[in-house]
Parts: structure tokens; sequence; C-alpha cells
């Protein structure tokens, strides 16, 4: 199958049981997140308010890159192409699947429901069977202020041989977690729509969706998801890969109402075709390249044998609320911590450290990462829809250095402060300042 198919069914069917709202104070939200699949990442920008939602997307491997807007308020998407001053208007689905909630006493049983002015030109097709389940593992634990419950879904997709949306059998499995996102509360189907950009479906086919549903539990909004998708025929798997999102970025402040809006003096596209961009697999191959350039050039080349007279220092992925890109900061820090005669690596464990004849090791915890109050100017960014929009945190964290022979501390510190800009980038500049620290205590 297809990339661009692939991604289409991950939208279009999985994506329905992922966003399920209730109504409490009225919030309004921007978000960051990274998703990131066959090894390449995308960030996108997220803002809610009420009942709709933008999303401002970054082209995952030379996919073109649409802006949406869910006016659920409206049951519609609105899709723009700023480059092509284009967009174009998707009405929610009006059909209703047959819905079997499983764990009732007596089974409920929702009868599907046809739009018939629409099957008098579309053909009717097979049955596509959906066996959705969901456990609630009862952890929680708090993320950006909100309480976020940790949650396991698996949903198998199974068309009858006359279906004409699919013709594998499918599996998802996710594992995240999730919040309740107050106020947005958008009525989406089971079933979804499939895009004709799929290429291999038959646009003029309807097919009839029964929904078996068991288990405890909801999802919700998720701020860190991990997605495996399994597709086959039924007797082996065919293929399988493993997407991934986390939440870079979670603010709230008032939005202008605008960005929920078709732009003025945009034209609306005559199908979604003449809006979209072309696929261009050069630039996907150049970024994936360009990827792994940029990996290898943040690493520091070191070897196991260490020159006379240096100090070398094993840096371990720091600890903290998951709100943060841990494995990115280890890095940071142990570039920030190279000077002179120090050396710095990251490692994972003491006998990595013992590899890289290390003699100290560093250990940092986030103990507390809390937004600031620069309303004004976060306010002014996102009015302008700027996706660099920046605030402020206050930090603090503790770096404690000692000796990996004896456990020896050799330098303890703790910063605290405020640090202007994404909360990434402001732990960043306080794990900065904690590195000067470490060597002015080490030098002492």
């Amino acid at each position: 199958m297809k990339l661009r198919s692939i991604l289409l069914i991950i939208t279009t069917v999985a994506a329905p049981f992922l966003m399920t709202g209730y109504s409490l104070k009225a919030q309004q939200y921007k978000l960051r997140q990274a998703t990131t699949m066959a090894g390449m990442k995308s960030e996108s920008t997220i803002y809610v308010k009420g009942k709709r939602k933008r999303t401002e997307g970054g082209g995952m491997m030379g996919m073109p890159t649409l802006t949406t807007v869910e006016q659920c308020d409206l049951k519609r998407t609105i899709k723009i192409n700023d480059r092509k001053k284009l967009y174009f208007i998707e009405p929610f689905s009006n059909n209703q699947e047959e819905i079997i909630d499983e764990d009732a006493k007596t089974p409920v049983k929702t009868a599907a429901v046809y739009n018939s002015s629409k099957d008098k030109t579309a053909e009717r097709g097979g049955v596509i069977y959906m066996y959705y389940n969901i456990t609630d593992t009862g952890e929680r634990k708090k993320m950006y202020g909100l309480t976020a419950r940790h949650v396991w879904s698996t949903q198998k997709i199974k068309p009858s041989a006359d279906a004409c949306m699919m013709k594998d059998s499918m599996v998802i499995r996710t594992d995240g977690w999730y919040i309740d996102l107050p106020e947005f509360n958008c009525p989406v189907s089971y079933s979804g729509k499939m895009n004709t950009q799929a290429g291999q479906f038959q646009p003029t086919c309807t097919d009839r969706f029964v929904t078996r549903r068991s288990g405890k539990g909801r999802l919700g909004f998720p701020l860190i998801e991990t997605k495996t998708m399994i597709m086959g025929n039924g007797v082996s798997t065919t293929s399988e890969f493993q997407t991934s999102l986390e939440t870079l970025e979670f603010t709230s402040a008032k939005l202008d109402s605008m960005l929920f809006e078709i732009p003025l003096g945009y034209q609306l596209a005559a199908s979604e075709d003449e809006l979209q961009d072309k696929y261009d697999m050069n630039e996907m191959m150049k970024q994936a390249g360009q990827r792994k350039a940029d990996d290898e050039a943040s690493k520091p080349t070191i070897t196991k044998e260490k020159p006379a007279g240096t100090i070398r220092i094993a840096v371990y992925e720091p600890r903290g609320e998951d709100v943060l890109q841990y494995s990115t900061l280890q890095q940071h820090l142990a570039n920030s911590l190279t000077s002179g005669s120090i050396e710095a690596i990251a490692v994972s464990s003491e006998e990595e450290a013992k590899k890289y004849n290390c003699e100290l090791a560093l250990t940092t915890e986030f103990i507390k990462l809390k937004q600031g109050s620069k309303i004004g100017g976060l306010l002014k960014a996102i009015k302008n829809t700027d996706p660099s929009a920046a605030s402020s945190y206050t930090v603090e964290a503790t770096l404690v250095l000692s000796a990996i022979s004896n456990g020896k501390v050799r330098a303890d510190e703790k910063v605290m402060g405020k640090f202007e800009g994404r909360i990434d980038e402001a732990a960043k500049k306080a794990l900065e300042k904690g590195a000067g620290q470490v060597i002015e205590g080490l030098m002492q």
C-alpha cells in the first residue's frame, strides 16, 4: 500500500477515536507537538478555542502542508493552502455507523443511517467490521497542570471481500497519555471519510461500518502517544510501522477568533485535488539525509583513549516531568560542559561511562518547570499567527557531579531562575547556566 494511502487511513479511520472532549470551563490553548514516523519528525502547532481547532502542520517526508480548521459547531473541516491562497470545505460525514456496545448487560445496538441523497449516486459497497477495545491502566500524572490518563487501545479492522474503502485487514495499537481538553467536543463518526486521493479506493462506492466496542475508559486529547499499525490479509502480516507523538509546548492564552475562520482574500478550490500540492519524493530523501547529517554533527567525536590531562565526564539523561525531550537536552548539556581540558559524553549507563574512561558522572533533575505570566507578548505573537511565539519559564534544576569510582560528590549545583523561550529552549538555557556552575565548582 502506498505511503499516502497509509497516512490517509490513519487520519480517517483511527483518528476519530482519539478526540473525545468534555464541556467544562471554557479554555483556549496553544500546543506544539512533534510526530515521528519512519525516522522522520515533523512539528505542528495546534490552537483550540471552544469547539474549534486549528492545526498548522509541518510537512513530513516531503508531503504537502495544509492548515486545517475543524469547526465542530458547523460540523465541517476547512483545509487551507496558504501558498496557493485556496481553501476547501469538507462537511463531516452524515452517515451513522452501526455500533454495538459489548459491555452493556443487554448489548446496545445503534443502527446505521445513510444519507439518502448520496445513495442515489453512490454504489453500495461491502461491510467494514471494526473491533475496538480500550483499557484504562489507572495510572495518572500531572502534565502541564492537567491530569493525564495512561490508556491502551486496540482497533481491529476487517473489510468484507466486496468492500471498496480498503482491502487488507488492519490492527492499530495505541499506548498513550491523554487529557480532557475542556470545551472542545467534536462530533466525529467512527467510520470517518476516506479521501479519494488515496488513489486505489473507489470514490463512488460506499461501505457500511459495523463497530463492536468493549473495555472501560476513554481516550481524549493525546499529549504522548505511540501508535503501531499492522496491515495484512488475515493470514500473514504484510507491513508494520510505528508513529509516535510528543507534546513540546502547552500554553493557555486568549486567541484571535480569526484563526478559526476562512482567511480573507482566499478562493474556494474546485476540488481537494486542486488544493493539494504535489508529493515530492526528492524532498523526502533530502530531509532524511539532512536529519542523519544533523544527528551526526551534534555528537562530538570522542574515542575510548583519553588524552593526558583531560577530565572526562559521563552525562546521564536528565530526569523530570515528561514534558521535555530529555535525550536532546542530554546532548546539549554534554556539549555545554565540553571546554578546554573537560570532555563530556552522553551515556546511558555506568558501564558505558567506564568504557569511555570517564572518571566523573553528572546526574540532572528538573524539579520545577512553570510558565511565566508574559501574557501580553504571547497574545501579540499568537494574533500574528507566529509559530515561534515565545514565553518564559521558571526553571529549577539540580546537577550533581560525583566520582564513578567511589561516589564522592565533586559538585552539587542548583539552578533557579526565569528563562526566556519555549519550554525546551528555556530548559536548555537553564542547563547552560548549570554547566557553568558545575565547571566552576569542579575547578575550585
